[in-house]
C-alpha cells in the first residue's frame, strides 16, 4: 500500500465511503478496510440510472473485505435537473446522494465521508465534484495524488480487477436537454448488458433520437462484427424499440 494513502486513511478511526464498486472506490474500500477494519462503512446507492451488474459487484467486494455495506435505493428522476438531463444533472444527483449518505453515516457514528475521486478526474468536466466539496466529502485518492495508472497498479497488488472499465451513469448515454425516463434508461441498460455478458467490456450505447449508436473498444470490433453476434444484437435493438443501429468505430 502506498504510504501517503495509508497515512491519510489512518488519520481516522471511523469513516463512511461512497462506494460504487468501480475501480477507484474499490481500491479505496480495500485500502480503508485494511486501515480501519470494522470502523469502515461502505454506502452504495442504486437506481434506474445505474449500470446493471454494478450493485452485485459492489456487494461481492464489500463482503470479500468484510466491510459493513449499506445499500439504498435512490431515484434521481425525481430531480428536475436530472430528469431534463441538464448540464447540472450530475451536480443535482450528487447533492441528493451525498445528503442521504451523510444521514446514514451520522446514524452509524461517522463524522467523515469519503469518495473515490482521483487526480485524473480533475481533467474532466465533472459538475458533481462541486457538490462533493460543498458538502464536505473528502477524497483520499486525490489527497494522496493518485491517478489512474497508480490506482491500477495498486489494485493489482491487492488482487483487485484492475482491468474493469469505468461505468458511468446511464444518463450520460443521452444528449443534454433530453427528457430522461425510467423506460429509456432501462432500454440502454439492457442493450449494454447483453454485450457485457458476451465478453464486451468497454460498451456505450448512445441514444440519438430513435436510433442507437454503439461504441466499443477498438480491439473488440472484430468479435462484434461476426455475423452471428451483430445480427442478434441488431435484432435486440429493434426489440428494444430503436429504429436503427449506428456503429461508431472512431470512439
Amino acid at each position: 500500500m502506498i504510504k501517503p494513502l495509508d497515512n491519510y486513511l489512518r488519520r481516522h478511526r471511523r469513516a463512511a465511503l461512497l462506494f460504487s464498486g468501480g475501480l477507484d472506490s474499490s481500491l479505496l474500500l480495500a485500502a480503508a478496510a485494511k486501515a480501519l477494519g470494522p470502523g469502515l462503512t461502505a454506502i452504495t446507492f442504486t437506481g434506474p440510472h445505474t449500470v446493471p451488474g454494478e450493485l452485485a459487484a459492489a456487494w461481492a467486494l464489500a463482503r470479500r473485505f468484510r466491510v459493513d455495506h449499506v445499500v439504498r435505493e435512490i431515484d434521481p428522476l425525481s430531480l428536475p435537473e436530472f430528469r431534463h438531463n441538464r448540464l447540472e444533472r450530475c451536480y443535482a444527483c450528487k447533492r441528493a446522494i451525498i445528503t442521504r449518505a451523510w444521514e446514514i453515516a451520522a446514524a452509524r457514528g461517522h463524522s467523515v465521508l469519503w469518495d473515490g475521486t482521483n487526480v485524473d478526474d480533475l481533467a474532466d468536466f465533472r459538475p458533481g465534484f462541486r457538490a462533493l466539496r460543498e458538502l464536505g466529502v473528502e477524497s483520499p485518492l486525490l489527497a494522496a495524488q493518485l491517478g489512474k495508472a497508480a490506482i491500477r497498479a495498486l489494485s493489482r497488488g491487492l488482487g483487485l480487477d484492475d482491468a474493469r472499465p469505468a461505468q458511468s451513469c446511464l444518463a450520460t448515454r443521452f444528449p443534454y436537454d433530453t427528457e430522461l425516463t425510467r423506460d429509456g434508461l432501462t432500454r440502454v441498460g439492457r442493450g449494454e448488458t447483453w454485450l457485457r455478458r458476451r465478453g464486451f467490456s468497454r460498451v456505450r450505447l448512445r441514444v440519438r433520437g430513435d436510433r442507437a449508436r454503439l461504441e466499443l473498444a477498438p480491439e473488440q470490433w472484430p468479435a462484434f462484427l461476426a455475423p452471428r453476434v451483430r445480427r442478434r444484437f441488431t435484432a435486440l435493438i429493434t426489440a428494444l424499440g430503436f429504429t436503427g443501429l449506428c456503429l461508431d468505430r472512431t470512439a
